[in-house]
């Protein structure tokens, strides 16, 4: 089967979905060193649970016919060749993958320019959460998946152009933490220290498969206020790449999915 293989860090990781036909399923956001940011996805059981958040992985993909997102590639394989553990490096890491836009909202940028992931800084005055108790289905097996789940948590947010916002928050560490404490779930919020004004925080942003202006927060990355100088000064994950680095051109994304499918062999013979 044709493909392709993208190597990178992984900067979020989605709690698991239920398919309409029944099955579970997980999404990654994946740095790739060549594809940008990039989502990965998968059955629950599989190559998913081999990788957690900043492991550097190498990933084999595919295009799939069951999302069209043009950043999406379907899981077959993948395996951890290291992890990022020094935080200096995760915030530099984060920093440059943050989105450019100039005076515009970040979401309604990422809506107007087709882009279906990104990295915000949300303004931390504002800053809010809340638990939505709702009904719920019953887990047909023993993933319990978002769907499956009581209470669903939400952030609120409100960026630097002065527009607010309401997402739900979908990582899979929220919701295994709901999962397992069911009588303090609200902790959850100081886990993320979403109100400390103390940590620094990026969103990673996703919208949904099938309604493409709703967008969720895949993972809030929170990292402690430091006075110290970095200890990799000069560092930049993005040095030597084009400027718009991670968010690529459209028509590169387009043509890395056509090549991955082999279709470029049509144009050689």
């Amino acid at each position: 089967m044709a493909g392709d293989v993208i190597s990178g860090v992984v900067l979020g990781i989605g709690a698991p979905n239920r398919t309409r036909d029944g099955r579970a399923v997980q999404c990654g956001i994946v740095l790739g060193d060549d594809h940008g940011l990039c989502r990965i996805f998968a059955d629950y059981e599989g190559a998913m649970d081999r990788i957690s958040l900043w492991d550097r992985v190498s990933a084999r993909v595919h295009v799939h016919a069951a999302d069209q997102r043009a950043e999406s590639w379907k899981l077959d394989d993948a395996s951890v060749t290291g992890k990022v553990s020094d935080s200096q490096e995760k915030r530099s890491i984060l920093d440059s993958c943050l989105l450019s836009c100039g005076e515009c909202d970040p979401i309604d940028f990422l809506d107007q320019s087709r882009r279906s992931i990104g990295v915000v800084r949300p303004v931390q005055v504002g800053m809010g959460y809340g638990m939505e108790v709702r009904d719920y289905d019953d887990s047909p097996d023993w993933v319990m998946t978002q769907c499956e789940t009581p209470q669903k948590p939400y952030l609120s947010w409100c960026s630097d152009a002065g527009k607010s916002h309401r997402h739900q928050i979908c990582a899979h560490e929220g919701y295994e933490w709901i999962r397992r404490n069911q009588s303090r779930t609200s902790q959850l919020f100081d886990n993320m220290r979403i109100t400390d004004i103390d940590w620094d925080k990026w969103l990673v942003v996703g919208n949904t498969k099938d309604r493409r202006n709703v967008w969720v927060v895949v993972h809030v990355h929170r990292l402690k206020k430091t006075a110290v100088p970095p200890t990799l000064a000069g560092f930049s994950i993005a040095d030597g790449r084009p400027s718009e680095w991670p968010y690529l051109r459209h028509e590169e994304i387009a043509a890395r999915r056509v090549a991955s499918t082999g279709q470029q062999l049509l144009f050689t013979t």
